[in-house]
Parts: structure tokens; C-alpha cells; sequence
């Protein structure tokens, strides 16, 4: 028993010598302990990703629809430069006022082929307006004047209202119910003419002789009408459509190199190319001349078109009115005016007084001129 305790002490001794030793030469190793101490290795400091502000869609843009910077349908966003689509646009004044081609959605960035501005546009698979008419409406053209195009103040995406006068006129009841004939006499006497003609009926007159009364009736009988008609049209183009060969915006085509300026943070082109663009005077605006008479187009439902067509063609006088910005529908439903109205509504008299009277005009009346703006030489 002496012998194995003996044994064990010394296995005991031993373990803890190695132990020991092992410690003494840790510490002892350079870099492995006392006062020395481990320098970390430098954390690489991240590089910035260069980033581009593009135009991206701010909402939902649906097509067709007139893309308008006031109704936050666009914005500036950075975009990070190696991802860059191959054609952008960095300016919003490049995307404002154009027609979406396609459905944008939100957060896409706008691309030169997602948008146009008809003008100047060729499509090669239909006319350019068809690709930008909503669904639910239809393009249809009307002839305006000065007066009827409010002073040529419309614009696209305007909402409007139609206004038409038109006349009616009395007729005989009689002549109403049945048709107005043709006749041809016929007569077997070489002397004799044959004689033609038209007739509603037969009257005798107070002279004992029978005559044929037609459908002619006189002006004195015809009243001239006025009335709210077609509601809530948008206006989609202003004169005649040109429809030429393409001409696409400048966009830029590649990705911009970034350069810190010394005045801190503007990512330029580069150089005196950069400080050329920015003393550059922004041009004037193209200056728009308008005939007596241009068509208006505007986009209507179906059956809104087929009223207009009916009021054109009966030789209705038509006239728009311009809507507040954002009011849309339609409204409460108009009475229409005629002479009856104004004599009830302000007291006019409606008999004439006794006395041999006539008017005598004040002043001839005001003739609206038509401006036209000449158009800067080039």
C-alpha cells in the first residue's frame, strides 16, 4: 500500500512540474505575456460607392398619363453609379410635361423609351396619340376660335367644359306630320312645259285658288339657345399633330465620373466641361403662334364624342371653359339659357312699348384679334 501512495505522490509532482514549466515558457516567448502588448491589425476603412441623382417615378405613373413635376409624380434619388441603367435622365425638367408610354411604377427610374412628348414622335406600330389615349376615353377632335379656346390659354391635361349654341325653330304642326312631296306635272301637250316641284299639302287660299304649302319657314320664329353640354373633357393637344421623325431628349448615355469640387460635395463631369454647363443660360421657352381657327383635341367618353359630332354637325356654336386645376366630375346640370331666361331672370321687358321706337347701337362690336408671337430666328 506504502508503495502506491509513493507512486502516486510522484505521477502528482510530475504533472505539476510539467505544468509549470509549460507556464514559465509562455511567459517567457516573445509576444506571449508580461507587459508586451498585441497590436489589432488596422480595420480597412470602407470605400463610398459613388452615387448619380436620376428621376425616378415618386408614385405610380399610369399610362398615358401627362407626368407633371407639381403633382410629385417625379423626383430626383440617388442611384448608385455602377448600376446605372444605360440611358437616364438627371434632370426633372427633362421628364416634366411628358406622356408616359408605359405603367411606371413607383421608385423605377424613368427611362427615354418609358416616356415621349407626341410632338415630334413616330410610332411604328400606329399613329403616336393612340399610344398615350386612357383606356376609357377616346381622342376626338373640334375646330375653336380665339374666343372658344379661351384665348389659346389651354394647355394638356387642361379639363374643360363644352359650351353650344344653338337656334330652333317653329314649324307647322301640319307640315311636321306628314313629308314634304316632290311632283312632276305631266301633260301630253307638245306646248306645254312639265312643271316640278315640292308641296306638304294643299290650302285653298282667300283668292279661291288651291296652293301647295312646302316646309319653308321664315327666321322670325327661331330662338337661339345656350347650354352646358359635354363635362369634364381633357384637353390633349393644341393644334394640328405632327408626327415626324423621332427625336429622343438629351439624356446622359454613361456613367458620370465623380469629382469632389473644392467647395465640397458636387459630383461634376469633370473640368472646364462642368463649368461650362453650369454658366450656360437655360434657353427661352419655344414661342407658340396660333392660327384664326385650330383643332383642339380633346379626350372624351364614347358617347361624349357622339354628342360633339351631332352638335358640329347640326352647325352648333361651341366654346370651352376652362376648370379649376384638380376639379374633376361632373357638376350640377345646368338650365339652359335663352331669351325667355334673360327676360324672366334680370325683368327685360317683354313687350314692346307703344311708342315708334328704334335702338341705336352704342359701338360696333369688339372683334377679338388673334396674337400672334413671331417666332425667334435661330
Amino acid at each position: 500500500m506504502r508503495g502506491n501512495k509513493t507512486l502516486m505522490i510522484i505521477a502528482v509532482l510530475l504533472i505539476i512540474g510539467i505544468v509549470v514549466v509549460g507556464g514559465i515558457y509562455l511567459v517567457l516567448k516573445p509576444g506571449g505575456g508580461g507587459n508586451t502588448q498585441v497590436t489589432p491589425e488596422p480595420t480597412p476603412t470602407p470605400i463610398p460607392t459613388p452615387e448619380v441623382e436620376i428621376v425616378v417615378a415618386a408614385n405610380a405613373i399610369p399610362r398615358g398619363m401627362l407626368i407633371r413635376a407639381e403633382d410629385n409624380a417625379i423626383s430626383l434619388q440617388k442611384w448608385p453609379q455602377d448600376s446605372l441603367p444605360a440611358e437616364y435622365y438627371t434632370s426633372i425638367e427633362e421628364v416634366d410635361r411628358k406622356f408616359a408610354r408605359i405603367d411606371i411604377p413607383r421608385g423605377m427610374p424613368v427611362l427615354p423609351n418609358m416616356i415621349a412628348q407626341v410632338e415630334g414622335m413616330l410610332s411604328t406600330t400606329g399613329s403616336a396619340a393612340s399610344y398615350f389615349a386612357p383606356d376609357d376615353r377616346v381622342a376626338y377632335a373640334i375646330p375653336m376660335d380665339t374666343q372658344g379656346a379661351v384665348a389659346w390659354a389651354l394647355q394638356p391635361g387642361d379639363r374643360v367644359d363644352v359650351l353650344a349654341a344653338l337656334t330652333i325653330t317653329a314649324v307647322d304642326p301640319e307640315l311636321a306630320a306628314e313629308s314634304v312631296k316632290k311632283f312632276i306635272v305631266l301633260t301630253t301637250d307638245p306646248d306645254m312645259e312639265a312643271q316640278s316641284g315640292t308641296y306638304g299639302h294643299f290650302e285653298l287660299l282667300p283668292t279661291g285658288q288651291q296652293a301647295g304649302i312646302t316646309g319653308i319657314i321664315t327666321n322670325s320664329f327661331t330662338s337661339l339657345i345656350v347650354q352646358l353640354t359635354v363635362q369634364d373633357a381633357i384637353v390633349w393637344h393644341v393644334g394640328i399633330w405632327k408626327e415626324v421623325e423621332s427625336v429622343q431628349p438629351e439624356v446622359a448615355t454613361a456613367p458620370v465620373t465623380p469629382t469632389t469640387t473644392a467647395g465640397g460635395g458636387g459630383l461634376l463631369g469633370g473640368g472646364e466641361a462642368a463649368a461650362t454647363a453650369a454658366t450656360e443660360p437655360t434657353p427661352a421657352p419655344a414661342l407658340v403662334e396660333y392660327k384664326d381657327v385650330e383643332p383642339i383635341t380633346l379626350l372624351v367618353t364614347r358617347e361624349d364624342a357622339l354628342i360633339l359630332k351631332y352638335l358640329l354637325e347640326m352647325g352648333a356654336d361651341l366654346d370651352l371653359v376652362l376648370r379649376p386645376a384638380g376639379k374633376t366630375g361632373t357638376v350640377i346640370p345646368t338650365q339652359p339659357v335663352w331669351f325667355r331666361y334673360l327676360i324672366d331672370k334680370y325683368q327685360l321687358p317683354s313687350e314692346m312699348p307703344t311708342d315708334v321706337v328704334s335702338p341705336v347701337p352704342l359701338r360696333l362690336p369688339l372683334q377679338v384679334p388673334t396674337l400672334v408671337t413671331p417666332v425667334p430666328e435661330e
